[in-house]
């Protein structure tokens, strides 16, 4: 073997794996490789690798410096080190790589080589404004221009100074001066073009698409990666593949191509991780938690920037620091943690002031203001935004300008001509840039402007055309759990077109508000009620993680809720456990993105299917809250009426507080409760008609539903912890005069019972009994008994039988499903609220992966149906999930109920099914039974049935 014949793969392996350098240098001499030719040679490689696997390259390179004594080359050392300070750069130890720089730079000046010497200043640079020392790095890059200045004949001056207008458009980006990084990007391109060296070409193509994502040209960038690309994969570049991924997943979020944008990023952080590119990955999660921050996935945000923020740090890496500060603050402010979110805005002020970076500071102070608002000073936060408008310049920063006008014009309404002249300043960006997050923004805020100034026509067409656009983004989403989250901070469109539709007054317009309303509920439940999307994560049956994380959490939540309950210090580190996990399994399951079935974009139901629909069912009546006005539409028989002012919001949160106190009475221990239970009854019925005449009396007249009837509810935010059927008139209980049935939404509702329902007249009853509930292994018995009766083959499950593979299982082929256990309810993470099996803690998460083909749940579990609203999807917890999942109705209970009370109204539920009764008439039937012996509402009125 010769030096001109080169190692092969598996040559550089034998090589990588001998023990010493006495045998390595004997391989390279045998090779024809202990020569200053021979390791110029794998210096070459190396620099090749740098590219593509840094951790080999360095390996290689230390290699070559430790033979270059035994071959006679002492100017392999200074590039052996400089080749080594590259893949440190790459890893983000940027200390580590300057030091490496300058000492190639000494030891190329002691061999007398000015023009490698020299060459050490690009590594130089791109080093420094790493660092966030810019202004030192364009001070190397003009040293560096001065020297080689004039040496048009002599190529490798000119692949220098190639280098340098790079390195220069690098720092000028990151200065935000982008005018300035793409005329140096284009001298750059020029003299790569005179130099042939096409793989630089797409240097200069990548870093153009970044800049032109700052100035919104964002389609212009996505053809500029997809170029870079395109050469790296013909240079088998990896490792600048993955980078240009990256930036294709950034260009894609500005978008709103929101899935695009996880995938590229995914494809990237595989290849990063496997080459050790530790520098690059903590890019790549700074990224990603920006995309988990537009989607309104704050815990998975949060947890991902943590995460970025500490290697950043470690690397020394200002400017992507300074980003994820940034969206921390951002993210916390959204949970309302305000104190910590103030100090993440202000450290990123900071290190932004410090670099000069106007663009990137503007864009921290508007977030800034918008604290500053919500922590109610709106002077400081006026202040903060127009001081920042002031300095931005819509040329050179056109989306900051946009940005800074949207956030005067937020802060000034509802002063309506105020608010005008800011979207006006700012309406030539927005129409000229095809960007849809921008447009809605600028969309719904013009709308609100003209709907304030009583121009109708015009606001009615900016909010439609602002919906058009978040409707566009919204079919962007594959993943069920990132549609879920969407619209929560887009509700306030909604809401304005809600009232200007009820503005107009006429029957038409009302059935527009309606159909408004409509589309800002539990939207992803219907999507997935109507199989437009699925649920199920891709191959997440067989990811080793996934098991691994589960069963970790179960070990969690067997030790939190376990008893005798762990101490106070105890608890506190569990709960961080479970909360680390949890996110864990969050961001693994956005890693298993579900596939779109169907089309993304298909409506479950049509606005005039919906009120066809509608108009051959019972009585509906659905509520929805405008700021703190309680409305209501009553459907029936082809009408709508709309109930405006019934209630304020802000009165019915201290009842249920109320409501709240009185259940909770009930855990003093049954002597307190035998010994007050009339006092308890009376002081329980007075808070229950409090709430009845706050959000039902002005409906309930001789004009709305007659009763007897079946009634439809469908409540909105708090609403959804109201027993409807359990309100006192001042007379009756309203379960004495309608047979109720709950929905998250109408469209929901009408889907659920237009599901085809399986008739394999089986079912499935689960019972996990303990010393809490010993009457569950009784009333698990009695509903198999009761089944049976009507006809149904039952599957009774107890103790270890009842696992989670033969319920996911079971729920597949049954027509029934009954769990009779121990339920949680998780306020901070709802889709964690659970059921407790043999096997551990079935979560909604989990529930929402099985297959259920239009069967009846039944939860007799305690606080089953507690559920957490959040703005635009509504209900989360485990009755959306089992709905999700399939089942026409679902049975829970919405507080802690009693065991034995529990078993008995269970029993003559399913006597009255099986004695033909419909599903709400059957368990407002039960629940009178046990009324009449049992007055109070905390043992009859627990149950609601969904669906």
């Amino acid at each position: 073997m010769t030096a001109a014949e080169p190692l092969s793969e598996e040559s550089l392996d034998t090589l990588f794996s001998l023990p010493d350098s006495e045998s390595r240098r004997k391989f390279l001499d045998q090779a024809g490789f202990l020569s200053a030719a021979g390791l110029y040679e794998l210096l070459d490689r190396a620099m090749q690798y740098a590219r593509a696997d840094p951790s080999k390259a360095r390996r290689l390179a230390s290699i070559c410096a430790e033979a270059a004594g035994a071959a006679g080359a002492p100017e392999i050392v200074p590039r052996a080190l400089y080749v080594t300070a590259q893949t440190h750069a790459i890893n983000g130890e940027l200390t580590s790589a300057l030091a490496l720089i300058q000492e190639a730079r000494s030891a190329y000046e002691s061999l007398d080589d000015r023009m490698s010497a020299l060459r050490t200043n690009l590594g130089k640079m791109h080093v420094l404004n790493e660092m966030g020392r810019h202004l030192e790095a364009l001070e190397a890059g003009q040293e560096t221009l001065q020297l080689v200045e004039g040496q048009v004949d002599d190529p490798q001056a000119m692949m220098i100074a190639a280098t340098v207008h790079m390195n220069e458009g690098v720092c000028y980006e990151t200065l935000g001066r982008y005018d300035e990084a793409l005329a140096a990007y284009d001298r750059a391109g020029v003299r790569f073009t005179e130099l042939g060296m096409d793989d630089r070409l797409g240097d200069v193509q990548n870093n153009r698409g970044i800049v032109l994502v700052h100035l919104g040209r964002t389609r212009d960038a996505l053809e500029d990666f997809q170029k870079a690309l395109g050469v790296w994969e013909k240079e088998n570049l990896t490792l600048l593949q993955a980078q240009t991924l990256s930036n294709i997943g950034e260009a894609h979020l500005a978008l709103g191509n929101y899935t695009l944008s996880l995938n590229a990023y995914e494809r990237s952080r595989s290849v990063f991780e496997q080459m050790d590119a530790r520098a690059d990955h903590s890019i790549l999660l700074r990224k990603t938690a920006d995309a988990y921050l537009a989607l309104n996935l704050f815990p998975e945000a949060v947890s991902t920037y943590r995460e970025a923020i500490e290697l950043l740090e470690q690397a020394g890496m200002a400017d992507h620091l300074a980003r994820a500060l940034w969206g921390l603050g951002t993210a916390l402010a959204a949970q309302e943690e305000i104190h910590e979110a103030a100090d993440c805005l202000n450290r990123a002020a900071a290190l932004f002031k410090t670099a000069q970076n106007v663009p990137m500071l503007t864009s921290v102070n508007l977030e800034r203001a918008a604290l500053k608002e919500a922590q109610g000073d709106r002077y400081g936060a006026e202040k903060i935004a127009g001081a920042a408008l002031e300095q931005v310049d819509p040329v050179q920063w056109p989306v900051e300008y946009l940005y800074a006008n949207l956030r005067m014009a937020d802060l000034l309404l509802p002063d309506a001509d105020a608010a005008e002249l800011f979207l006006q300043a700012s309406a030539p960006i927005a129409e000229r840039m095809p960007v849809p997050v921008i447009r809605y923004r600028h969309l719904s805020r013009l709308g609100r402007v003209r709907f304030l100034q009583g121009r109708d026509a015009e606001a009615r067409k900016n909010l439609e055309s602002a919906l058009s656009e978040i409707e566009s983004l919204r079919g962007n989403l594959a993943h069920e759990s990132t549609r879920r989250s969407f619209l929560q901070d887009k509700t306030a469109i909604y809401d304005d077109l809600i009232r200007l539709h009820l503005r107009q007054g006429d029957e038409e317009s009302l059935w527009l508000a309606f159909q408004v309303s409509e589309s800002a509920k539990s939207r992803t439940l219907a999507d997935l009620v109507a199989g437009v999307i699925s649920s199920e994560a891709a191959g997440e049956a067989d990811n080793g993680l996934m098991r691994s994380l589960s069963a970790d959490l179960n070990a969690a939540y067997n030790q939190f809720y376990a008893d005798p309950l762990p101490d106070q210090a105890q608890q506190r580190a569990l709960q961080d456990r479970i909360e680390a996990l949890e996110q864990a399994i969050g961001r693994e399951r956005l890693r298993q993105a579900g596939r779109i079935s169907g089309d993304p974009f298909e409506t479950p139901l049509a606005p005039g299917d919906l009120r066809r629909e509608l108009a051959g069912r019972g009585p509906l009546l659905s509520y929805h809250l405008l700021g703190d006005e309680i409305l209501a539409f009553l459907l029936a028989n082809d009408q709508i009426r709309v109930f405006r002012n019934i209630g304020r919001v802000s009165v019915v949160q201290g009842q249920l507080q109320r409501l709240n106190a009185q259940w909770d009475r009930f855990r003093a221990g049954g002597e307190f409760v035998r010994r007050n239970l009339p006092v308890l009854e009376k002081s329980t019925r007075r808070v229950l008609g409090d709430l009845y005449s706050e959000i039902f009396a002005l409906i309930d007249d001789k004009r709305g539903v007659a009763a007897p009837a079946h009634l439809a509810v469908v409540a909105h935010g708090i609403l959804h912890q109201v027993p409807f059927h359990a309100l006192f008139d001042g007379e009756n209980y309203l379960l004495d005069r309608f047979a109720f049935r709950y929905a998250p939404s109408a469209t929901v509702y009408i889907l659920s019972q237009k599901r085809k329902r399986q008739t394999t007249h089986r079912g499935v009853v689960a019972g996990l009994a303990d010393d809490f509930i010993p009457a569950v292994s009784e009333e698990a018995h009695t509903v198999a008994g009761r089944l049976a009766e009507s006809g149904i083959t039952t599957e009774l499950l107890t103790g270890d039988a009842v696992t989670r593979a033969r319920l996911k299982t079971a729920a597949e082929f049954c027509d029934v499903m009954h769990f009779a256990c121990h339920g949680l309810f998780r306020a901070d993470n709802p889709m964690f609220s659970a059921l407790k099996i043999a096997d551990g803690w079935l979560t909604a998460a989990d529930i929402a992966h099985f297959r259920l083909n239009g069967a009846l749940v039944a939860l007799s579990a305690c606080e089953s149906g507690r559920s957490r609203v959040l703005p635009g999807e509504e209900v989360m917890g485990l009755p959306r999930a089992f709905l999700g999942a399939g089942a026409a109705h679902v049975l829970v209970s919405l507080w802690l109920v009693q065991d034995e009370t529990t078993a008995e109204l269970m029993g003559d539920w399913y006597r009255r099914l099986a004695a033909g009764e419909e599903r709400p008439a059957a368990i407002r039937g039960a629940q009178q039974q046990l009324k009449d012996r049992f007055p109070h509402p905390y043992y009859w009125a627990p149950f609601v049935l969904i669906g």
